[in-house]
């Protein structure tokens, strides 16, 4: 754990080998419990060049769009989950947060872009993350995508225990 808000959190992820794998911000409400991790990753990690980890920007995990619009920095891709679909992620570059919708420029799993942003309810994102591995080789191949078109449609589309 990094940083601990009101309705967020923020952690650093590791992979089973123990190297370090971007940063997630979870909805503090899911989570039931954390578990120290007993494995020799949390070890290696230790020893590793990026640890230990700190956020580069200034984020605050008091709300969800103050938690999700620090997180999803311009530019960089952004991978969020949904509370009825935990086992998908939704991939974009932040085009827009407002008071109930974050609107993503989407970059589909074949590295080619959406044409126009697609938005989701904010009370539906359960977590978010940044700069994993998958994240910067999705982004390697896509390239580049800035959006010059307004949002349209509603796309409402450590070991963490989550609340049912």
């Amino acid at each position: 754990m990094l940083r601990i808000g009101e309705q967020w959190v923020l952690a650093a992820r590791t992979t089973d080998a123990g190297y370090f794998d971007g940063y997630v911000v979870l909805r503090l409400r899911d989570v039931e419990r954390v578990t120290p991790d007993d494995t020799f990753a949390q070890e290696f990690v230790k020893i590793q060049p990026e640890w230990p980890p700190s956020f580069p920007f200034d984020i605050d995990l008091d709300s969800t769009a103050s938690a999700l619009g620090g997180v999803a920095r311009q530019g960089e891709l952004v991978g969020i989950q949904k509370e009825n679909e935990r086992n998908a992620l939704w991939i974009g570059t932040l085009d827009e947060v407002t008071s109930r919708y974050i609107y993503l420029n989407e970059v589909r799993p074949d590295a080619t872009w959406h044409p126009r942003p697609l938005g989701y309810k904010l009370r539906s994102i359960t977590m978010a993350e940044v700069g994993t591995r998958y994240l910067v080789g999705l982004s390697a191949v896509a390239g580049v995508r800035v959006s010059s078109v307004q949002p349209e449609g509603d796309g409402d589309v450590v070991e963490f225990r989550f609340n049912n």
